[in-house]
């Protein structure tokens, strides 16, 4: 390309130079030499243009005749010639140059330019294709080992002292970071995950327990139920939390009725709204299984519901259940638009009432939905509140006729 604009440069100048050449050259010399032969001292030139040709009064051809004074171009028997009319004392004379040769001459100037050009740019993308492999093929290497993984140690480019050999080796050091901080992120998890199972189930036994010692005890028997569904939330969670240490083509997606979970994540959300004039309301039009994983599911149904039953007062919270998605709306205070603008980022939290969580709750969900492939959007309800959907993408989905 490079190249092509420079010739294009090169030749329209070249162009613009034989213009000129041939208006100084024919023009103005037919001028010139017109005003010599009618001022009478042309014959005392002792050499005289040969090409051309002089003519006055009845002595001019009879195809002339008729021409107006002024430079004219016309072809005579094959012949290109150049022809001045004028008039000298009432009489009109012509001025006529033959530029045949000089026309057959720049028609062969402009072949050679024509094919110089072509020479040019063919020569030119030679030498791009020669620089091409020799300049921009590590770069191309490099590119294609980053884009297909590659094992450590192994990138093209490490041991070269250029430039090339600089992206590749902050490449590699910065993969190696990266894997360091994921290898200890799910080490991490696991060994939490592990740890916490111990004393998890010890609780949910001793609630069990205290449950069937303490029916007499309506009070205590109520504070047990919430240890010990406290205690079997946080070993859902941690559970979940385990799977999402994992690449998600290693976890296990099994079929799961949706309807059912829903279901059981709705009881189990009833006590948050006891004492408010409040009620869940849940809609499906039947069974509805995905693929997925059931722990991720309730966590991600679990904290869009649980957060509905915290920040609805009054109303109604709907969920509705379809083939292709889930969603749960309340008629509560709404999200402000300030939390909006970063709904699903951690930690972000509101101001008054908003407030009272932790700011990871959205997060965890989004986090939740992107490993399972699915979608989740957010969008305020007219009338306050807010309205979460939880879209399945492009998970095996079948319906079965019934209502719920």
């Amino acid at each position: 390309m490079l190249a092509a604009i420079i010739v294009t440069f090169f030749g329209c100048l070249a162009v613009v130079v034989t213009l000129t050449i041939k208006h100084e050259f024919i023009d103005n010399r037919l001028n010139s030499s017109a005003e010599l032969w009618a001022g009478g001292a042309f014959n005392q030139i002792s050499s005289k243009p040969a090409e051309l040709e002089f003519y006055r009064g009845s002595d001019i051809p009879s195809n002339l005749q008729s021409l107006e004074p002024g430079v004219h171009k016309i072809n005579v028997d094959g012949r290109k010639w150049h022809i001045l009319i004028a008039e000298d004392n009432g009489e009109k004379y012509a001025v006529v140059d033959d530029r045949s040769d000089y026309i057959s001459l720049e028609l062969v100037a402009v072949i050679a330019l024509f094919l110089s050009f072509v020479a040019a740019i063919f020569l030119a993308v030679l030498i791009g294709r020669a620089n091409a492999s020799r300049v921009i093929s590590p770069l191309t290497n490099l590119a294609q080992a980053v884009e297909q993984g590659w094992k450590p140690g192994t990138l093209p480019g490490l041991e070269a002292t250029d430039e090339i050999g600089v992206l590749a080796r902050a490449i590699e050091d910065r993969n190696v970071k990266l894997v360091s901080a994921l290898d200890r992120e799910r080490l991490f998890t696991a060994d939490v995950s592990h740890e916490l199972r111990t004393p998890l189930t010890i609780m949910l036994g001793t609630a069990e327990v205290l449950s069937s010692r303490l029916k007499d005890s309506p009070e205590l028997l109520g504070m047990t139920e919430r240890i010990r569904r406290n205690a079997s939330d946080t070993a859902l969670q941690v559970g979940a939390l385990l799977k999402l240490s994992r690449e998600p083509d290693l976890t296990e997606h099994v079929r799961l009725n949706l309807r059912v979970l829903i279901a059981n994540e709705v009881e189990r959300y009833k006590p948050l709204v006891r004492g408010k004039p409040l009620e869940i309301k849940f809609f499906s039009a039947g069974d509805v299984f995905v693929s997925a994983v059931p722990e991720l599911v309730s966590i991600a149904v679990g904290n869009l519901l649980r957060n509905a039953c915290q920040y609805t007062e009054e109303g109604t919270i709907s969920i509705f259940l379809n083939p292709t998605e889930v969603t749960i709306s309340d008629t509560g205070l709404g999200i402000p638009q300030k939390v909006r603008e970063n709904l699903f980022v951690r930690f972000n939290r509101g101001e008054g009432d908003f407030e009272t969580g932790n700011g990871i709750g959205l997060s965890i969900v989004k986090r939740v939905i992107q490993y399972l492939g699915w979608e989740v959007r957010y969008e305020p309800l007219a009338s306050a509140g807010s309205s979460f959907t939880i879209l399945f993408g492009d998970s095996l989905v079948k319906t079965d006729s019934g209502s719920s």
